[in-house]
């Protein structure tokens, strides 16, 4: 008779295998944020290069996807974490379909800065230098990702969703402040530029929720097969 012991040891390693290979994630998401940080500087210049890379990074990941959810369902996991790793996967996932939204809708506006008044210009200017700041926090966030990925101790996995949760409540403030201002200029500026800024600054807010839902579930996960 096989060991229960032994069968408890086999699916902690299937999970934590699954955990490691969610790491392919990161440097996908991590050049995707550089893309964006390079369109938000580059503003009515040409965008397509930058965007079409996202796109690419983000088609990469929906493969990714398929590939560990195929492994989730048809191997050695326990069945009381399927469902999280499954939603794991979606939020990962979800960082790729975030940053392809992101650099498309900075795309789109690009042209029409041009034909934009000064007030509306200058909301621009200042809000995208708030969205590059807030792409370098979720950058850092995305380190503490890999770290919750790949750490080898429960400790290590809640000292990353610690300092994951700290990246966030930074990035929230500054949504808010921005949204402050933004609804301050808005008699000055165009409705398309202001729908425009409000748009970006709560989908690069989704980042970093999307960071910390990740450390959320893997330390779910982790805490529900070292039981």
């Amino acid at each position: 008779m096989v060991n229960a012991d032994f069968l408890r040891r086999l699916l902690v390693v299937g999970e934590r295998s699954v955990l490691e290979e969610m790491t392919e994630y990161i440097p996908l998401s991590k050049e995707a944020s550089e893309c964006i940080r390079t369109m938000l500087s580059k503003r009515e210049q040409d965008l397509k290069p930058e965007n079409e890379r996202v796109r690419a990074l983000e088609r990469q990941a929906d493969e990714i996807s398929m590939k560990i959810k195929h492994e989730i369902t048809s191997g050695a996991i326990s069945s009381n974490v399927m469902d999280n790793l499954i939603e794991l996967v979606e939020k990962c996932d979800d960082l790729l379909d975030q940053s392809y939204y992101i650099s498309r809708e900075i795309k789109r506006m690009g042209p029409r800065l041009k034909v934009q008044n000064d007030a509306s210009r200058n909301a621009v200017d200042h809000a995208y230098t708030v969205f590059a700041n807030m792409i370098e926090i979720h950058l850092r966030a995305l380190d503490h990702v890999r770290i919750a990925f790949t750490g080898r101790q429960i400790a290590e996995v809640q000292a990353a969703r610690h300092e994951i949760e700290k990246l966030e409540e930074q990035v929230d403030e500054m949504k808010d402040n921005l949204i402050d201002s933004l609804y301050e200029m808005s008699q000055y500026v165009s409705y398309i530029v202001f729908l425009h800024l409000t748009e970006l600054t709560h989908k690069i807010d989704d980042l970093l929720d999307d960071c910390e839902d990740i450390a959320d579930l893997v330390q779910t996960v982790r805490l529900s097969v070292t039981k």
